[in-house]
């Protein structure tokens, strides 16, 4: 008895497509959830946090920052649910994947293979999944802008619009995402004649302008707004926070940012895959590239171009160079699978296999040439096993390509070579994310690092607890720290307050100075350290260090402390003595 499709079992229909972009889902899943809370705010995130605190308070803030996408959703989270790290983190990392599913959603257009490679390839990514973990709206500016164009690309004129105001509302990252894209279509009409086939919305021989509804992109575009950016008529002044982002984005023009060697690294350090997937693209020329192959090395050139001359780039702004770069990968994959798919996978897997452990052996002996591991007599000998490696790889190909063949060979010498550089990607992105064992020493991710946040709350709650019997009602002045994150630590404690100067008539149980301070009645207290900024002192690296960072993330550090001092009789055996 025959059965229909329908009527099959869902493993049986399940194509495998389908089945390794269900697996992109949850890994990219995965590394955008797992430990949203395992780190505390840095300055940036707070200082956005601390506005969505205020609004779910109802208090007022008097400067909204210019991304009313992330503050209104947040503070809604806040209030329903508690103000958390996690909570700060929750709905960029929702963007973040959302992000993820795009690309499946032009399956019918990109094609099955590219849809659900470029998905894998968003989902892995170390600079997607950290901009996804960060409290702040540049995962939304990326998401809204993506599906803007996602949405056109369908004919779904309405979603489009959403879309479009919805990346708005992230902030000023959206305009150098809608900058470098404008420049990059504008460039590719004059480039690439055939623009119907990259972007065509399947209607060839026309102007794209002719087929988009903008009257209805326009309309769903300016309700959005209004109906998002005001909170549903709850916030006015979240109108106004659009127009401070734009503002934001102007005054990058006249701000110093992150330098370039910091970008630079951010870039090709955390992407091995990515760019060796993208020059094997690159080497077929120009002309044997397809148009969306074209389309996004034109992407990734102008995106750089537009990065280097503006002053106030950010690490996090990089994102929008990693989805080319990403298009780029998939495209060379989607190439490489039909060779793969004509050979014999005995010997394919066999010569990979050969080559992931020459890749692995290489790996080992550059390891050795780090400062930690460093023995001067056996420099000599890691030089020779290198070189023995690297004759070997070449010696293993001739005698593959003489028995079983060119392609095998090469396919043999992609495929190990592919696996080897998943791994170290995979590798990256779990070090970006903020799940290794160096967070404080990542480019991406929030810099500079508070690293004994925890510790400080601890420390405190012990101490109102040891005289209030509450964790959060010791009396604490915070005097001449100017410091969003610890605000946001000190949040619970209802009887902190931030002042630049203290009167010398006030003795409060606590007070916090910076490190190179004392309070004026220092007698009275006892104070302890603790590391409040750390931060990767990239101008001391010497070489030796360089190659510890790029393999183990391990930086000399630079660090800035606060010092909290207590008050002499707020200690345990003082309050024995005094309380029998």
């Amino acid at each position: 008895m025959s059965t229909t499709r329908a009527e099959q079992p869902w493993h049986q229909t399940l194509k495998w497509e389908q089945g390794l972009f269900l697996t992109a889902l949850l890994l990219g899943g995965m590394l955008r959830f797992i430990g949203l809370d395992l780190h505390p705010l840095s300055d940036t995130e707070a200082r956005l946090a601390l506005q969505a605190y205020a609004l779910a308070q109802g208090r007022s803030v008097p400067d909204l920052a210019g991304q009313p996408g992330y503050l209104i959703p947040t503070a809604v989270a806040f209030f329903l649910v508690g103000a958390r790290e996690a909570t700060a983190r929750f709905w960029p990392a929702v963007w973040g994947l959302f992000v993820i599913v795009l690309p499946w959603l032009l399956r019918n257009r990109l094609g099955r293979r590219m849809a659900v490679f470029l998905s894998l390839g968003l989902a892995l990514d170390a600079g997607l999944v950290a901009t996804s973990r960060l409290a702040a709206g540049d995962s939304l500016a990326v998401l809204g802008l993506l599906g803007f164009m996602t949405f056109l690309w369908r004919g779904e004129w309405r979603l489009a619009g959403v879309a479009l105001a919805l990346g708005i509302l992230g902030g000023p990252s959206f305009w150098i995402g809608a900058l470098i894209l404008l420049l990059t279509w504008c460039l590719w009409r004059w480039v690439d004649g055939a623009v119907q086939d990259a972007i065509a919305f399947g209607h060839q021989g026309h102007e794209v302008g002719q087929l988009v509804s903008w009257k209805a992109v326009g309309i769903s575009c300016l309700v959005t707004l209004v109906a998002v950016g005001s909170g549903l008529g709850v916030l006015g002044r979240g109108l106004g926070a659009i127009a401070t982002g734009l503002a934001e984005f102007l005054h990058g023009w006249a701000s110093e940012g992150t330098s370039l060697g910091l970008m630079g690294l951010a870039l090709f350090v955390y992407q091995p895959l990515g760019w060796v997937l993208a020059v094997v693209q690159w080497v077929k020329g120009w002309r044997h590239m397809s148009s969306l192959a074209r389309l996004a090395t034109l992407w990734l050139g102008i995106g750089l171009s537009v990065l280097v001359v503006y002053p106030g780039r950010q690490v996090s702004h990089l994102a929008w160079l990693l989805v080319p770069l990403w298009m780029l990968a998939a495209s060379t994959l989607v190439q490489t699978v039909d060779d793969l798919a004509s050979l014999d996978w005995r010997k394919l897997a066999v010569v990979a296999a050969g080559y992931f452990v020459l890749a692995g052996y290489l790996w080992f002996n550059i390891e050795g040439f780090v400062p930690d591991n460093l023995m001067p007599q056996w420099v000599w000998v890691r030089w020779l096993a290198i070189l023995g490696a690297i004759l070997l790889s070449i010696a293993i190909g001739l005698v593959v390509s003489w028995t079983w063949g060119v392609n095998v060979a090469r396919q043999g010498l992609f495929l190990g070579g592919f696996v080897f550089l998943f791994v170290l990607t995979f590798s990256a992105t779990w070090q970006a994310a903020g799940l290794g064992r160096a967070p404080s020493a990542q480019v991406w991710g929030p810099q500079p690092y508070p690293a004994e946040a925890d510790l400080l709350v601890k420390t405190l709650g012990d101490v109102s607890e040891w005289t209030t019997g509450r964790r959060d009602a010791i009396d604490i002045r915070v005097v001449g720290v100017d410091s969003p994150a610890l605000q946001w630590a000190l949040r619970r404690f209802y009887h902190a307050q931030f002042v630049q100067v203290l009167s010398p008539f006030e003795t409060p149980s606590v007070i916090i100075t910076p490190e190179t301070a004392t309070p004026g009645v220092s007698a009275l207290y006892r104070g302890q350290d603790f590391v409040w900024q750390e931060t990767p002192a990239w101008s001391l690296f010497l070489p030796g260090e360089w190659l510890s960072w790029i393999i183990y993330r391990e930086a000399p550090m630079q660090r800035q402390g606060v010092i909290a001092w207590v008050r002499t009789d707020r200690f345990p055996q003082v309050l024995s003595l005094t309380n029998p």
